[in-house]
């Protein structure tokens, strides 16, 4: 089991205009709460950009920051990675890059290769190995044809076997998350820092 310190979440009302730009808030600060030491973090995020996200790009975005950003500064050794998909995958950002600005994401296109996007990630980031508080974020409404979420569905399977935690972000009503993710709505884009950094913590207490 993963030892996890609290963390203390600063959000602004800007929070919901930060798509490319530097949010001013500092999303995540870390504070030590208990003497043993605490492993690195290793954070892949996987954001959905097929056409059906249209409308949440904004908050994805920044989202997006907010984890990578939060994750940098709970220790120099954590790393992070962040790749955009529909039928194709992008690269948003490599392991150990820590981003200055939010990545503005245009969502459009069709498909969704959320299976090869946790392949790369999960290999970028070792996420099936121990030694690290392991966890995969997947930003998405989760309206795949049913092949796609199978696929999905047995990574997601295999890296909860190897103790790494999941975390779905849903940005509209209605989301349709695969099995063995832990669901986060995210309605109200003010409370978004506070809910995600709550939300993860949560999840990695599970990690072993």
């Amino acid at each position: 089991m993963v030892h996890i310190t609290s963390y203390a979440v600063v959000h602004s009302d800007e929070y919901a205009d930060t798509a490319g730009a530097t949010p001013t808030a500092t999303p995540w600060t870390r504070t030590q709460h208990q003497p043993h030491p605490t492993p690195p973090l290793r954070v892949g995020i996987a954001v959905d950009v097929s056409g059906s996200m249209n409308a949440a790009a904004a908050p994805i975005s920044s989202a997006a920051w907010i984890l990578a950003k939060a994750t940098a500064l709970t220790d120099p050794d954590s790393r992070t990675a962040t790749v955009a998909y529909n039928r194709s995958l992008t690269a948003i950002t490599s392991p150990g890059r820590i981003p200055t600005r939010v990545t503005q994401f245009q969502a459009g296109g069709v498909g969704h290769s959320l299976a090869e996007t946790i392949d790369a990630l999960s290999a970028g980031l070792t996420l099936t190995q121990p030694g690290a508080g392991r966890l995969l974020v997947i930003a998405s409404d989760g309206y795949y044809h049913p092949e796609e979420a199978t696929q999905a569905a047995q990574r997601i399977t295999t890296l909860q076997k190897a103790g790494c935690a999941v975390l779905w972000l849903a940005f509209a009503p209605d989301p349709c998350p695969l099995p063995g993710t832990t669901l986060l709505e995210l309605t109200d884009p003010a409370r978004a820092a506070t809910a995600i950094a709550k939300a993860a913590t949560t999840a990695l207490a599970t990690t072993r």
